[in-house]
């Protein structure tokens, strides 16, 4: 039987992942199938499947750039070859956000927030669902406690953007969570709706660089 050493086994993944470096997020499209890979490397595990088309969010970079670090919609993370992943260009460039202020409590350039599930383009009949909140590269803190590179989520519903240097408005449009909570019961009417998470400090301000998730859109027949 091969034996291996648990210093030969922690080279293997430190020369795997050398040059990973986290990188702004972004919506990327499949040019044809692609295989997702638990590693930057053909010989790694698959653990997910991309149809040519399918859009996926790029988080950062490995292997000098020739692999995609990819989210899937369950969080996981996993990675791509670049070759194969297109910017999509009806995003706004990721890098526009880090020149945007907020408020006075500062975030990791590399942080955004969400929106696990529902995934762009669902359609939800009836119209009562769970929306499930992700965030990246920060914690979820209640709204009472100050601590860095922490704060909580805030839910844009059928809405733009509010002033970032100013107070997050709490109404039907800005849905607070101040508990901390991660996911929320929602019921819209027929039609077509858009979702957005905004991440909030501890006073209701968004950070600076602000925190947030694409604007999604879904319809309820």
């Amino acid at each position: 039987m091969i034996r291996y050493s648990s210093i030969a086994i922690s080279s293997f993944l430190l020369g795997a992942f050398s040059g990973l470096a986290q990188g702004e997020p972004g919506a990327y499209t499949a040019l044809s199938n692609s295989n997702i890979r638990a590693a930057p490397t053909t010989n790694s595990y698959r653990i997910g499947y991309l149809n040519k088309g399918q859009r996926i969010r790029v988080v950062g970079s490995a292997a000098g750039g020739n692999w995609h670090q990819v989210r899937l919609d369950s969080g996981q993370m996993g990675f791509v070859y670049s070759d194969l992943l297109a910017a999509d260009a009806s995003q706004a460039s990721p890098a526009d956000r880090t020149t945007l202020t907020g408020g006075p409590t500062p975030a990791p350039e590399s942080a955004f927030s969400y929106i696990v599930w529902p995934t762009n383009g669902e359609v939800i009949p009836g119209g009562d669902f769970v929306v499930v909140f992700g965030l990246h590269g920060m914690g979820v803190a209640p709204a009472s406690v100050d601590k860095e590179y922490t704060g909580h989520h805030h839910l844009l519903i059928d809405t733009d953007l509010p002033p970032l240097d100013a107070q997050i408005p709490n109404d039907d449009n800005h849905v607070h969570f101040g508990r901390g909570q991660t996911e929320y019961q929602l019921t819209l009417p027929s039609g077509t709706h858009t979702l957005q998470l905004l991440l909030g400090d501890a006073n209701h301000f968004p950070h600076t660089p602000p925190v947030m998730s694409e604007k999604i859109t879904i319809k309820v027949p």
